[in-house]
């Protein structure tokens, strides 16, 4: 843009030269003055919590400190899941809080991410398989009215008496889906009353005021829209979603045995799209966070080998859009946990893995993983 410059404007532009050079000299001369008090330095976000999944107690937390030490990340969090078949996984028994307790005084900040199963037995709802009321059905209508809550009276004593009072609990996770006894179709009202019921229980404990409680679907349309099960605000302190690199969007997965390398790359950037914009995919929960004023997890992530097909392999370009994501302060992600596991309905393990597990099938995801998350000073076992 053309300026005209009249001789006012020369006179109070040389007037802000010389206070801006008096202000510079003010400046040099107070930073070699070491008697003056230095300020602050500025303090920059801290980025968002890893956690990973590598199997459960009692043999979890040593592969979770297998984990941290391969990518140089000594302060990673472990995640577990409780058993399903009887009300004592739910109420926390010493063989998998124990492991958990030791691992955890180990080393200041470590914090437990569980999973809690919310109705023990089989599928069919037919109730515990062993042990208090086995062969009792469950239900939701009989969880809404409290007629469960000691159960988790119970859990809430044992995670304290463990010193894992500050544990975070994924009650019901991916209730959405229709995989699980807890699974909410068609119940969705009574799901919600059912947690709020259990937080209720749990927060009344002595020494449990600090569990936190992660409301945690599965991503996609799936049984039912799950934000129609969230239990309120008062009940929640984190939303979260699981997430995994499969699709089944036209045009992405299975990948063609003879797709070349730009088409693979084609495809896994459409199931990328899919995942982050499509139907309850990532950005609607880290929005529904964002609007419900709650930070935003990812307590299941991964690449993905299924044996239909439908995952997307080795893929470097999830993993960093994965990181882009996560790391960006917009969507508020306050922690997330890779599965690296290889699980009986996919692989995912980046890890070098435990003793006889067989090698990673992913090298590139595993490389560009541990780019992006790995520690400044890896360990002689990561290299």
């Amino acid at each position: 843009m053309f300026r005209v410059t009249t001789n006012r404007t020369l006179a109070v532009m040389a007037a802000a030269a010389a206070l801006s050079a008096l202000t510079l000299g003010c400046a040099t001369a107070a930073a070699n003055d070491s008697s003056l008090p230095k300020p602050a330095a500025a303090k920059s976000p801290a980025a968002p919590q890893i956690a990973v999944y590598r199997w459960g107690a009692p043999k979890g937390p040593a592969q979770v400190d297998a984990f941290a030490a391969w990518l140089g990340q000594p302060g990673i969090w472990g995640e577990d899941f409780q058993p399903s078949q009887h009300w004592y996984g739910v109420e926390g028994g010493s063989w998998q809080t124990g492991p958990w307790s030791e691992w955890k005084k180990k080393q200041a900040g470590r914090k437990l991410i569980l999973s809690v199963t919310l109705l023990p037995g089989g599928w069919n709802r037919s109730g515990p398989t062993t042990g208090p009321d086995a062969g009792k059905p469950v239900s939701f209508t009989a969880a809404a009215a409290g007629d469960y809550n000691s159960h988790f009276k119970a859990l809430a004593e044992n995670l304290v008496k463990a010193g894992l009072g500050d544990s975070i609990l994924r009650l019901g996770w991916e209730m959405n889906g229709g995989w699980y006894t807890w699974r909410a179709g068609n119940n969705e009202k009574l799901f919600a009353e059912y947690w709020r019921q259990i937080v209720t229980t749990m927060r009344a404990v002595p020494g449990a005021q600090d569990l936190k409680y992660c409301f945690n679907p599965a991503s996609g349309w799936l049984q039912f829209p799950a934000e129609a099960c969230y239990p309120g605000d008062d009940y929640v302190d984190y939303i979260g979603v699981d997430l995994y690199d499969q699709s089944w969007a036209p045009n992405t997965y299975p990948l063609p045995k003879d797709a070349t390398a730009d088409d693979i790359l084609t495809r896994q950037k459409l199931a990328w799209k899919e995942l982050l914009w499509g139907n309850h995919g990532l950005m609607f929960w880290s929005k529904f966070a964002a609007d419900h004023k709650k930070p935003f997890t990812i307590p299941e992530w991964g690449v993905c080998h299924r044996g239909d097909g439908h995952g997307g392999e080795d893929n470097p370009f999830f993993v960093e859009q994965m990181a882009k994501f996560i790391n960006d302060p917009a969507n508020n992600v306050a922690w997330h946990c890779y599965f690296d596991v290889t699980a009986g309905d996919g692989d995912h393990l980046l890890s070098p893995g435990a003793p006889g597990e067989k090698p990673t099938v992913f090298p590139q995801s595993s490389a560009k993983f541990k780019e992006l998350f790995g520690g400044p000073s890896l360990s002689a076992s990561g290299k």
